[in-house]
């Protein structure tokens, strides 16, 4: 019982709005972990299985084109495939550490 309270509560901590000073990718493993890896492979060294076509996040963060700039776009605008879980600038920053911290 105690567990699963705790539990609950670890995950309506994770539903709050992160304050700036929180973006680090440890939180934004956190949120990835939450968020994406039903979809997304979130490992630095992932198994060799890939998870529903989505691409890893090493992938995605040793494209040459990805930068800060460009993940931020592409979390804040709507596209396909993905859905809009709303993220806060802190949480998309946060986000954005996590991946590019995966190089």
């Amino acid at each position: 019982m105690v567990k699963q309270m705790r539990r609950t509560m670890a995950m309506a901590l994770l539903m709050l709005p992160l304050p700036a000073a929180a973006q680090s990718p440890g939180v934004g493993g956190t949120l990835a972990e939450h968020w994406c890896m039903g979809c997304h492979v979130i490992e630095r060294d992932p198994p060799t299985a890939t998870s529903g076509g989505a691409p890893s996040f090493s992938a995605i963060a040793v494209k040459p084109g990805t930068t800060a700039a460009s993940l931020a776009q592409y979390l804040s605008s709507g596209h396909t495939n993905m859905p809009d879980f709303s993220l806060s600038r802190s949480e998309r920053d946060a986000l954005v550490a996590y991946i590019l911290s995966l190089r």
